[in-house]
């Protein structure tokens, strides 16, 4: 009985560390947001879809227009004047608070995509 118990509690203690140490890692591994180059690639139900630098390990890929994307990301924000698609842009990107990420309506002839929804802000580039 005292030997299955030690056993128990020893288990859950490994289990709790993994946990913990796979949180860490996560956090340690985010990349930089604050200074990003993007091609903005199009409209979709995401809004607007961007596509960071290759450089830069955040987004999903997605075959859009018939060609691979990868570091894909959507944004409901507003872009700056001049952020047409194709053209690249150089942002700030941040979570979306739970009213920023809702879902907006969208017209039957765009294309939804499991992209993480960010927002965009102005760049916070240091020199």
């Amino acid at each position: 009985m005292m030997r299955s118990l030690l056993s128990i509690t020893l288990g859950s203690l490994f289990l709790l560390g993994l946990l913990v140490s796979c949180q860490i890692d996560e956090e340690a591994q985010k990349p930089d947001l604050s200074c990003v180059s993007v091609r903005v690639l199009g409209l979709s139900c995401n809004g607007m879809l961007l596509q960071l630098d290759e450089n830069v390990n955040f987004g999903n890929s997605i075959m859009y227009r018939d060609t691979l994307r990868t570091h894909v990301i959507g944004t409901y924000a507003e872009l700056p004047a001049g952020a047409d698609p194709g053209r690249k842009i150089t942002v700030a990107l941040r979570n979306p608070t739970a009213q920023e990420a809702t879902p907006r309506p969208c017209l039957a002839i765009y294309q939804g995509f499991d992209v993480p929804q960010m927002v965009v802000e102005s760049p916070r580039c240091s020199k």
